[in-house]
């Protein structure tokens, strides 16, 4: 269906053909009108090109602040408070001015319906309050000397709009109204759509982009058949051999992979079997299933290379290594390393043994021991990861298998501890905190939260960590708060961390000019939905001239 007219160009007259970025920035099973910041799954082009932050901290500049709805903010010297100073003579895409009224209602929002804060604001939000016209003051609940990282996260949407909305949780948004600058939906079909010039864009001079058109498609598989053609401009996915099914076949087709974060295998403590639980629960059990899996094969395999072993036990980023304990790392070292027979004989020891001798261990009870490891389907390397780690528990002697849903589904699932065992990745963060943080606070267990923390384990001593984290003074603080997390993470072996991925970014350069790469790191490049920086990526492109 067609949703709108065709968009124009804000300040200058329309081109007679409008200059279009193709780009790919997740998988989709269903193109729908939804453009809710505030919906699990809206469709991918919502947050900044819709929604422009107050700030975008830039990951690749030491989290430099680059100011965008927001020309600065200052913290209280208690760290208490926080006040956000606003960009005058910014207007909604209706054409209705933006105010500290906007910003006010768009962080109080999430305190009324907590089901909408997905990145934890309201456990540190006291109160909002305007100042004035341009400002706006944030109490908070106890000091937080990072309050600004998470704040600027939530999405900021129009009072005049959004104050009508009965339910903003199941609001799709249809015809959404944004300071961003891709704000009309021309086109909108079950085979893709096309969003265009926000009319009214505050930067307009400075963007150089008509139009972005996201292709609807739904798998790995589906991505790599087209890629080759030169159909996409702007992607992020993982292409097996990309030298050879990728670069090979033009010069316009370039990539960029920096280190990312890891892939754990997550265990389900509050799996529906009772036996298979109190298994998960015992260190030794998780320790023998890390120790039977070959790190480099899933790397050379699953990955094509694109990635190196984990080498912290508690799934510790690689690119963070400054803030790890050597200590630590060397000490559960021999747990991240290849020993099936260490393996088998721990196993033993729990007295999962293979009573029947058809080759496969039972429980205790003498009921099959088998596990089902769920991936989304069509991520292809977390697929063939899945498949090599069966193959690798067999080994060993344990039976597992394989289980592909769609995303929504995997998100669900893991949402309701409806699984067994899981493979996941992680957001890349600014420090180390945001891995500890989303994957290991008890309090990112409720269903508004992304997947990171469904293993269901608790600890209160990792959580009393991370509320310290915020709220230390100093950088030495702060490093000895990331170093008992990695050692109270790795001492329980929570999950097993397979290898750290790379943050898979492919541009072509036929029709654009101005890509962030190698040689031009001015931020994080990537298209994906978690990383802001992507408006920063958009707005220094241009076409290229015929």
């Amino acid at each position: 269906m067609t949703l709108l007219s065709g968009a124009v160009c804000a300040g200058e007259p329309a081109p007679q053909k409008p200059t279009i970025l193709t780009l790919v920035p997740e998988y989709i099973e269903h193109v729908t009108a939804n453009f809710n910041p505030f919906a699990k799954s809206p469709m991918p082009t919502t947050h900044e090109f819709i929604f422009e932050p107050l700030v975008i901290f830039n990951s690749f500049q030491h989290n430099k602040p680059v100011y965008r709805l927001a020309t600065d903010y200052q913290l209280d010297e208690d760290l208490k408070g926080i006040t956000f100073t606003l960009r005058q003579g910014v207007r909604w895409s209706d054409g209705k001015p933006f105010t500290a009224e906007d910003v006010v209602f768009s962080l109080s929002l999430v305190q009324k319906y907590p089901n909408l804060d997905s990145h934890g604001i309201t456990q540190w939000v006291h109160s909002v309050q305007q100042v004035n016209n341009n400002q706006v003051y944030v109490k908070l609940t106890q000091p937080n000397a990072l309050i600004a990282y998470s704040l600027v996260l939530n999405p900021i949407v129009p009072k005049h709009q959004w104050e009508s909305v009965e339910n903003p949780a199941t609001f799709q948004n249809a015809q959404p109204i944004g300071t961003g600058p891709f704000t009309q939906i021309s086109q909108l079909t079950e085979d893709g759509y096309i969003q265009c010039r926000n009319p009214h864009y505050w930067q307009a001079k400075q963007l150089h982009v008509d139009c972005l058109r996201y292709p609807k498609i739904t798998n790995n598989d589906d991505f790599i058949a087209r890629v080759a053609t030169g159909e996409f401009d702007w992607a992020g996915s993982f292409i097996p051999d990309i030298e050879r099914h990728y670069a090979s076949y033009s010069p316009d087709y370039n990539y960029w992979l920096p280190p990312a974060s890891t892939i754990n295998l997550l265990f389900n403590f509050k799996t529906a079997n009772p036996e298979i639980r109190a298994l998960f629960q015992q260190r030794s059990f998780r320790r023998a299933i890390s120790m039977a899996v070959q790190r480099q094969l899933l790397i050379d395999i699953a990955a094509f290379g694109q990635g190196v072993p984990s080498e912290f036990a508690s799934g510790m980023s690689q690119r963070f290594e400054h803030w790890a304990d050597p200590v630590t790392k060397e000490k559960y070292r021999p747990y991240m390393t290849y020993n099936p027979a260490l393996a088998r004989e721990r196993l033993d020891t729990l007295g999962v043994h293979d009573h029947d001798q058809d080759g496969w261990r039972e429980l205790s009870s003498g009921q099959p021991l088998s596990l089902t490891i769920l991936t989304p389907k069509g991520w292809s390397d977390f697929n063939t990861t899945a498949l090599l780690l069966t193959e690798m528990l067999a080994d060993i002697g344990i039976q597992a298998q394989t289980l592909q849903v769609e995303f929504y589904q995997f998100a669900e699932r893991m949402a309701q501890a409806d699984y067994t065992l899981a493979l996941t990745n992680y957001p890349d963060g600014l420090t180390p905190f945001n891995y500890f943080k989303l994957g290991f606070d008890s309090a990112y267990q409720a269903p508004q939260y992304p997947r990171y923390a469904m293993h269901f384990y608790r600890d209160p001593r990792i959580d009393t960590l991370l509320e310290q984290f915020p709220t230390a003074a100093t950088a030495h603080q702060r490093l000895s708060i990331i170093r008992d997390l990695d050692r109270l993470v790795a001492s329980q072996q929570i999950t097993v961390p397979l290898y750290n991925t790379v943050q898979f970014y492919q541009y072509n350069t036929q029709r654009f000019t101005g890509w962030f790469d190698e040689d031009n790191p001015v931020a994080n490049p990537v298209v994906w939905p978690q990383n802001p920086e992507r408006l920063l990526h958009v707005l220094a492109l241009r076409p290229k001239l015929p």
